[in-house]
């Protein structure tokens, strides 16, 4: 029984303590392996699940020329989508503010120093940074658009028929059935 144990130090130990000791890290150990099979399971199924809600259903349904249907219970409507978020990258985060200036979406920028300013706020924020950096401070001076904010603005654009850059901007855009449970 000991033979399974790599016991430190001159610990002392009654044989059926170890037992119960024993079995206790069996069982710790099979949920260990249970939960990591579980979470590995939980991945590999929301992978699927987000393709045929994203890709495949979408598809078969635009073919079919519909864009609901009731199944078995539920409601399914396939619907326009927009996700992502300005890119990381300071040069193409520049890239795509500058996309934002001059297609009418300025006004989404926020210039931020511990603050959040507005876009016509924007020199007040380099001033009040400067002014800090002059008193030793070490402002971190950073613009941007928060991600829900240019996914409405970009849905809107789309909606009506204007141009937009979702590359430049760092969003997709794509089609998903959204699904309904209609009966119990």
């Amino acid at each position: 029984m000991n033979d399974e144990f790599d016991i430190g130090g001159a610990a002392q130990a009654a044989p059926d303590k170890l037992e119960v000791l024993n079995s206790a890290l069996e069982e710790t150990i099979a949920f260990e392996e249970a939960v990591a099979q579980m979470e590995e399971d939980l991945k590999v199924a929301k992978k699927a699940l987000n393709s045929l809600k994203t890709s495949r259903i979408p598809d078969l349904m635009t073919e079919l020329q519909m864009d609901e249907i009731k199944f078995r219970g539920w409601q399914v409507k396939v619907a326009d989508f927009i996700s992502g978020s300005l890119p990381k990258d300071s040069e193409a985060r520049q890239r795509a503010m500058d996309w934002l200036e001059a297609n009418g979406g300025g006004s989404l920028i926020k210039t931020d120093v511990a603050l959040a300013f507005t876009k016509s706020q924007h020199n007040e924020a380099i001033d009040l940074a400067r002014r800090l950096e002059e008193q030793g401070f070490a402002p971190s001076v950073q613009s941007g658009v928060h991600a829900q904010t240019l996914q409405v603005f970009a849905r809107e654009r789309i909606r009506n028929g204007d141009q937009i850059d979702t590359d430049v901007l760092g969003l997709y855009t794509g089609k998903v059935a959204k699904l309904k449970r209609t009966e119990p």
